[in-house]
């Protein structure tokens, strides 16, 4: 542990990452991830043609709790017919939440056509690309550091990057993009270099999930200069900022009823608005009404884990947030403005507030019925990748002086619980190991 006092949070980061995924990926079954089999459809049709005789990813891999040896291996032993996968080139912007997948996949199809082989191989690549990719993230931004190895090193994020989840690609341009911002917030300037930064991370945050491009309004709330090209927007953006600075009730106010408008737009044929709000206080506040609040929608973003039925211990839950809580009042704050922080945490709720209405609109109707007096189908683990958008409010709280040494050793104490405890679940639960 003395040599934590040494390590750089990156390296920590690749090791503990190696440690846990790689395990978690060995001992998780096939198919009993949420989605895993839906995202081994969506990874293997982009390069073949789905087609009567094809391989039923959905229906064909076994998903019960506990696991029967004998049936599990045929996984690994009875071939595919690849005669009746035909080649069939299909990328499109989506495709890019399955790249890794896609090459681990194909990868796996040409050592041994099995299910096993092209999965486990996937797994691997999507393993890759987050730990590799976290690594880099990590190194590049300027605050937070240990906050973000922390979260994501959360079990439920450690599962999704032991499968083929596209949570992957969608949790990396994230925080790409808040990496981004936040680096904006530290140099205080805007180069022609970052206006095409910009452009590309938009085209990566739509790729994945619309709500993403939401992250992209905190950068009006970064104080800085364009430089370059862009240097004429200097003195009209700041009349904007002087302007809103003075009437801030009105923005406000104007924001809200934004946020209204869009509401009543999209819920004109769900009921309306007065429904919505019965809607968003049943599903977020009514655990009698909504069984899955207190488990799938809150634990979530921290670990519940399996096909949604392995539940992280709740006394574990609150010592991470209480760990995440520590990490954030002690993270570096000086280039932070009171403006950004607010807009941090609103972004926060937005996001909720986004994947639950877009569920309600696209998968509440197929599973209740239209008109439910509930949101189902969200889940913990899409908010998981926001909640350092929190770390600016927190971190304005209060001043708590703790030694980077101090901060990596809290942070890793508790995630090495985590990964155990979520080891000894798992191992319980599907192979009945303990029992």
């Amino acid at each position: 542990m003395n040599r934590i006092k040494q390590i750089k949070v990156e390296n920590l980061f690749f090791i503990l990452a190696t440690i846990f995924i790689f395990s978690f990926m060995f001992v998780f079954p096939i198919n009993r991830v949420p989605d895993e089999t839906n995202h081994a459809r969506m990874t293997w049709e982009t390069l073949h043609k789905p087609t009567e005789k094809s391989f039923k990813w959905m229906n064909e891999i076994p998903s019960n709790d506990k696991v029967k040896l004998a049936e599990y291996k045929q996984i690994f032993a009875q071939k595919i017919d690849m005669s009746k996968e035909p080649f069939h080139f299909g990328v499109s912007l989506k495709s890019i939440s399955f790249i890794p997948q896609l090459i681990g996949m194909t990868i796996g199809s040409w050592i041994s056509p099995t299910v096993g082989m092209i999965i486990y191989m996937g797994r691997i690549f999507n393993a890759l690309a987050y730990i590799l990719g976290i690594y880099f993230l990590i190194r590049y931004f300027k605050y937070g550091k240990t906050a973000l190895m922390f979260i994501s090193l959360l079990p439920i994020m450690v599962q999704q990057a032991s499968s083929l989840s596209y949570d992957v690609m969608n949790y990396l341009e994230v925080m790409l993009a808040l990496g981004f911002i936040t680096n904006l917030a530290y140099s205080k300037r805007f180069t022609n270099r970052n206006l095409i930064q910009v452009i590309g991370l938009a085209i990566l945050l739509l790729a994945t999930k619309p709500n993403n491009i939401l992250v992209l309004g905190l950068i009006p709330f970064v104080p800085f200069k364009f430089e370059g090209a862009l240097a004429f927007l200097n003195r009209p953006m700041q009349a904007v900022k002087a302007f809103i600075s003075k009437f801030k009730g009105v923005f406000y106010l104007l924001f809200i009823l934004g946020v209204v408008a869009v509401l009543q737009f999209l819920m004109k044929n769900q009921g309306g608005l007065h429904h919505y709000g019965d809607v968003l206080r049943n599903t977020l506040f009514n655990p009698e009404l909504n069984d899955n609040l207190n488990g799938i929608l809150s634990l979530g973003m921290f670990g519940y884990l399996g096909n949604l039925t392995l539940q992280m211990p709740l006394w574990l839950i609150f010592i991470d947030i209480m760990v995440l809580t520590l990490l954030f009042l002690s993270s570096k704050k000086d280039f932070f403005t009171k403006d950004f922080a607010n807009a941090s945490w609103i972004l926060f709720l937005l996001e909720i507030l986004a994947a639950i209405t877009v569920m309600y609109i696209q998968w509440t109707p197929l599973v209740l019925g239209k008109g439910a007096n509930i949101s189902v189908g969200s889940q913990g683990r899409y908010f998981t990748p926001f909640i350092i958008l929190l770390l600016p409010l927190v971190a304005n709280m209060a001043n708590i002086d703790l030694s980077r040494h101090k901060r990596l050793k809290i942070a890793t104490v508790t995630l090495v619980a985590n990964f155990l405890v979520a080891m000894y679940l798992i191992l319980f639960h599907y192979w009945g190991v303990f029992a």
